[in-house]
């Protein structure tokens, strides 16, 4: 079954998106925003329905707020509406952490060693949740992860690869990814890297690289390049802008 991801070129030129799939919007550079391109998605999909869940790795979650205000997102309708659940990892992390309706946060100390057994926890409680509300019924899920990369600062690129190594076979072993819906995944990774950004490339059904430039005026040029799908035999190129807390491709 294919999904409308929500970004006008890449549902035109690929018809859409495979249910379950993972998305990787590798951000080149920070200038080019790809970060928006997720937030683009995560608007999408809470606002014609659908149920999303969140994962905010590399910044305080009241960043998180302001910069989904700035875009149009409102978080706080959202989660008392129950289409939105968020899993604070940074807030797990730090130590930094709000009261507010379905934002999660880890129990105990944090290591990559046991990071996707204290997630399947979470997200195991809140399918539950969704499942009791009746919420699936007719609803896409989406989970949206920003940012991948972070775990590289806190953590380490061996640990980081090592873990997303085995964070499938754990998951199939997990009763939470049989007994309820499994969701399409977008996942943004920041940088390069030799060791973690490969495995992601190999991992990811969709790959879409954002890079930027400075132009003529100090003006920022961004463009978007689907570098990985299924059947794909070139890899078009888009460029676009940011006006307002919308895209805008050009």
């Amino acid at each position: 079954m294919s999904l409308e991801l929500g970004i006008k070129p890449v549902d035109e030129e690929l018809g859409g998106v495979k249910e379950r799939s993972l998305i990787l919007i590798h951000e080149v550079d920070p200038r080019s925003l790809g970060k928006f391109l997720a937030l683009h998605v995560m608007k999408y999909k809470l606002d014609s329905d659908n149920l999303v869940g969140y994962f905010n790795i590399g910044m305080p979650i009241s960043v998180f707020l302001s910069v989904a205000g700035r875009f149009g997102i409102d978080v706080n309708r959202h989660l008392k509406e129950n289409r939105l659940m968020i899993v604070d990892t940074f807030g797990s992390i730090y130590d930094l952490r709000t009261e507010m309706e379905n934002v999660w946060y880890l129990s105990g100390p944090i290591s990559l060693e046991i990071l996707n057994e204290k997630y399947i926890e979470v997200i195991r409680a809140h399918k539950e949740k969704w499942r009791q509300l009746n919420m699936f019924a007719g609803r896409e899920l989406w989970g949206i992860t920003i940012s991948i990369s972070d775990y590289l600062h806190m953590f380490g690129p061996q640990k980081t690869q090592r873990y997303l190594e085995l964070i499938d076979l754990l998951r199939a072993n997990s009763d939470v990814y049989r007994k309820y819906p499994a969701g399409t995944n977008v996942w943004v990774y920041t940088g390069n890297d030799v060791v973690v950004l490969p495995l992601l490339y190999r991992k990811a059904t969709y790959v879409l690289k954002t890079e930027s430039r400075i132009g003529e005026g100090d003006e920022v040029l961004r463009t978007m390049k689907i570098v990985k799908a299924p059947g794909l035999k070139s890899m078009p190129l888009y460029e676009y802008t940011f006006r307002h807390g919308r895209i805008k491709f050009l």
